[in-house]
């Protein structure tokens, strides 16, 4: 009887062992690389190194292709250093015999300072996280698309009213803060969402208007309206879905605004004349139909060339924006110089064209060492600024000594 049950419980045994190893085997939920790269950031954020370890290591076993696995292993070796650390690094210092020079005296931590490592991508050397700075960009940059795809409805309508520009800006504004609340995007995909919500509509808008001259404005507005709610959800999944570069994108989707931008009002500057005769003057301008398909053929010619400037360059997102903002600055001048020359509506749309091209080519050569991981660099905790009287001796070669007298100290 001994013997019988020895002998099942060493049959059972690895039986039990192997369920036991099967069980602890057992694939972790699926995630993304996105949603494991944030994992790992909030875990260093409240400390827990092990969560954090954890975290980036599935990304290198699930994802080892993709862009943010180099940046994992970056953050493994960070959080390896002080293991790698020799024993001798860690002990305690001995007493010295003497007080150790000022140079080289520790001073205690500031405890109002938190030191937190930027994570950059080796791959397109950009910054991987999203920044406070980056989220005020996007919701203006909204606004300012709303506002645009408000004045291409109010043209195609023959409309002068401001209200398609408000509703346009409010609605993309208030668009922007609700993604930047509930969809948690990375810098990729803000850029991407949108470009999708401001193209898809606005591309509806400009084949309505050059396709059906003659439509009403009633139909090409709601056709409009139908076409912004659709690419919203479309936005969301491609943005949840999509690894993409940061800077690529952020130069695919300015390149087809600017497009836009500068053929619409392009067109205008030269299609626009003045005429006068008699008690009668005023501005003959081009045809909607021809506005509408000079804008059609600038945006998507922009697309297509900032897909080619993507293949073949390693902008960064930083400089593209910042770009960007600079043809926003040049196209204002722009636009003032124009009608402050009495050239009426002509020299405002000629002075947006050429300020923002201006702007663009100047800021877009002055930005060139945004590109790039900036060097790694150790910070130093300084004394509190402090100024002490100051006395010393200067003297030529021949001459006496003269006591100089100042203030001293550090900043």
């Amino acid at each position: 009887m001994l013997c019988g049950l020895v002998c099942a419980a060493s049959l059972a045994q690895p039986r039990v062992a192997q369920a036991a190893d099967a069980w602890a085997a057992a694939p972790a939920p699926a995630a993304t690389a996105a949603e494991l790269m944030r994992a790992g950031d909030a875990a260093l954020d409240a400390g827990d190194r092990g969560a954090a370890q954890a975290a980036f290591d599935r990304v290198v076993r699930e994802f080892p292709g993709s862009p943010a696995a180099a940046q994992a292993r970056r953050a493994l070796q960070a959080l390896a250093l002080p293991a790698a650390m020799p024993p001798s690094a860690l002990a305690p210092p001995a007493a010295p015999s003497a007080p150790a020079p000022a140079a080289y005296t520790l001073r205690p931590p500031n405890r109002d300072i938190v030191i937190r490592n930027e994570p950059y991508s080796l791959r397109t050397s950009e910054r991987l996280r999203l920044t406070a700075w980056e989220k005020l960009d996007f919701g203006v940059t909204s606004f300012i698309y709303g506002a645009s795809l408000g004045v291409s409805l109010g043209i195609a309508a023959h409309s002068n009213s401001v209200g398609p520009v408000v509703l346009g800006a409010l609605g993309y504004t208030v668009g922007s803060v609700a993604f930047l609340a509930t969809a948690n995007p990375d810098r990729g995909d803000l850029p991407l969402a949108l470009g999708i919500v401001s193209y898809v509509p606005m591309t509806t808008l400009l084949v309505s208007a050059a396709a059906y001259p003659h439509a009403s404005s009633k139909s090409q507005a709601v056709a409009t309206t139908i076409s912004s709610v659709l690419a919203v959800p479309i936005a969301v999944v491609a943005a949840r879905n999509l690894e993409l570069d940061p800077g690529d994108t952020q130069l695919v989707r300015d390149a087809g605004f600017w497009g836009l931008l500068l053929s619409v009002t392009g067109t205008l500057a030269i299609g626009t004349h003045h005429y006068s005769g008699g008690d009668v003057y005023g501005d003959s301008s081009p045809s909607t139909r021809t506005v509408a398909a000079a804008g059609l053929a600038g945006l998507y010619g922009g697309l297509g060339l900032g897909l080619l400037a993507a293949r073949h360059t390693e902008v960064s997102l930083e400089r593209v924006r910042v770009t960007t903002w600079g043809g926003y600055g040049g196209a204002l001048l722009g636009a003032l110089i124009g009608a402050s020359d009495n050239g009426g509506t002509r020299g405002v749309w000629g002075g947006i064209t050429i300020g923002s091209l201006v702007g663009l080519g100047v800021t877009l050569l002055a930005t060139s060492g945004m590109d790039g991981i900036p060097p790694e660099t150790t910070p130093v905790a300084s004394a509190p600024a402090s100024w002490a009287p100051l006395v010393t001796a200067s003297a030529s070669a021949t001459g006496p000594h003269v006591p100089l007298f100042g203030v001293g100290g550090n900043l």
